[in-house]
């Protein structure tokens, strides 16, 4: 019997002490349980670490601190939520659960953390300066300009800082009132399994998972409805680096898979493979580094379903979205090279757009096996013209990328397939598409600019006009080999001078 004894006081430790809640304090209807679950954690911690159980029921509390080798376990039918009162959240950056330097943490479970985010309908009071050009389509539109206002404080559901070796696994944590789980500078992340909802209409800035100068991040099967960013890529003082993200579930009224706004430093080693993306503005995006560079990102295996969103959502149903802009008031300008997207299959209603600056081209981007059904947009607000549009790129390769639009319900703005200017190098292989109009003298490839390019193996769809239209003074001989273009009214238009200076037909 001792000997059994011994035996089951080491299989307790082998798997950490349990400490419950109502072990650590009377806990009375209608009364915040910060001061009970934070006794348990304390603890636990201080006694060398466990889990800290969390029984069925609601539980209403203030900021509540996770520390070193502690696990804040939510049983089913546990839930979590807000006081909204400011005193009860005194650190900068209100949040429910936090960490500060922790290590070997977690939040695990089949409970919840619940925001209870409120909002009210009203004007806009403070006009966006990123979209001007998407505000005045929608007021030129009759759009109403009201929209969805937070009502009361503002609250991250979860933001672990500094911390090391993170698990989240299994929880739901809903209706955030601001970024939802905020990994700020921590190391050795794991996301597994979890449910994340907000508001798909009103939940302004409830970013679903934001990844913040942190490294060493796994996300996967977990399913993600945001109606901000459902999972973004941020710096502040430090590069993020070796992100995976995979076999998720995505919805979002911005951006599904987002690197920016907020990029002061490196975003480099980036995969982000095998999910799906259903009603969502934006599919992956890579907005506007101040400075640094993001590198070295992989985008591989995804579906995407693309619905425009009210006029204040940043995105307009587009698959692709890789910018480069000044943002005032950051007075720098990053750099993006080095970018993968392959499999992919999208249906949009907006312009995919790759477009650097003349002072900054974005460096070695390649779309490979893509497939894009244009589809008219669903807001009265039209902003999309062409399918691709790609400008002050250095080195761009297409390979396998197919483009067809709706037959029988059309936009009138739409273009032509790819639209590429002031590219340094264009390598074009296997395209196959027309123009967005069938029959439409609008050209498919409309070509400007382009310092140099090889481009084969494409293919006209029926109704297909001219199928390259080619100029700019920049232009230098572009070879063209083993196209077919029997069902192009015509293969090729000059935009400006004389084709035979700046084009060269190669049948190897």
């Amino acid at each position: 019997m001792r000997t059994l004894a011994i035996f089951l006081l080491v299989l307790a430790a082998a798997h950490g002490r349990t400490c419950d809640i109502r072990d650590y304090g009377a806990l009375r209807p209608g009364e915040k349980a910060t001061a009970v679950i934070q006794a348990a954690i304390d603890a636990c911690s201080a006694a060398g670490g466990g889990t800290v159980n969390v029984p069925p029921g609601t539980y209403q509390s203030g900021a509540i601190r996770l520390k070193d080798n502690t696990t804040l376990h939510l049983e089913a039918g546990a839930v979590l939520t807000p006081t909204h009162v400011a005193e009860d959240y005194p650190r900068p950056g209100r949040a429910l659960v936090y960490s500060d330097g922790a290590k070997n943490i977690g939040i695990t479970g089949r409970g919840a953390i619940d925001g209870q985010a409120r909002y009210k309908w009203g004007p806009d009071l403070e006009p966006d300066p990123i979209i001007p050009e998407e505000i005045e389509i929608a007021r030129k539109a009759g759009v109403d300009m009201n929209r969805w206002l937070h009502e009361g404080l503002t609250i991250n559901a979860v933001r672990l800082r500094n911390s090391t070796d993170v698990l989240v696994e299994g929880v739901s944590l809903v209706n955030s009132s601001s970024w939802t789980l905020v990994f700020d500078h921590c190391n050795r992340v794991r996301v597994h399994g979890i449910r994340l909802e907000s508001d798909l209409e009103k939940a302004l800035n409830a970013d679903g998972i934001d990844i913040v100068s942190s490294r060493n991040v796994v996300i996967s099967d977990s399913i993600i409805f945001s109606a901000d960013d459902t999972i973004c890529l941020k710096t502040e003082g430090g590069p993020v680096e070796n992100v995976a993200v995979t076999n998720c579930l995505l919805s979002s009224s911005s951006c599904a898979f987002k690197i920016g706004s907020r990029t002061n430093d490196d975003v480099r080693h980036v995969v982000f493979s095998n999910s799906v993306i259903r009603d969502t503005n934006r599919g992956f995006g890579i907005q506007d580094p101040v400075a640094g560079t993001v590198s070295d990102v992989l985008v591989s295996n995804i579906t995407i379903e693309l619905n425009r969103r009210h006029w204040n959502w940043w995105g307009s149903a587009e698959p692709i979205s890789i910018t480069l802009n000044k943002r005032p008031p950051a007075p720098g300008l990053g750099q993006v090279r080095d970018i993968v997207i392959e499999n992919v299959v999208a249906h949009a209603r907006g312009t995919s757009r790759i477009t650097g600056l003349p002072e900054r081209d974005i460096e070695s981007i390649t779309l490979r096996n893509i497939d894009i059904y244009m589809q008219p947009e669903n807001k009265p607000d039209k902003r999309a013209t062409r399918a691709i549009w790609i400008q002050n790129v250095k080195d761009c390769r297409l390979r396998d990328v197919r483009v067809r639009w709706e037959e029988e319900q059309t936009e009138p703005k739409w273009a032509s397939a790819i639209f590429a200017k002031a590219v340094g190098y264009l390598d074009i292989d296997g395209f196959v598409g027309r123009q967005g109009l069938r029959g439409s003298d609008l050209p498919v490839m409309d070509l400007q600019d382009i310092a140099g390019g090889w481009i084969r193996g494409c293919r006209a769809l029926p109704g297909s006009g001219t199928f390259f239209r080619i100029g700019g003074s920049a232009t230098k001989q572009l070879r063209f080999g083993a196209n077919e273009l029997t069902n192009a009214r015509q293969a090729f238009s000059p935009l400006d001078g004389s084709l035979e200076k700046l084009i060269v037909i190669d049948q190897r």
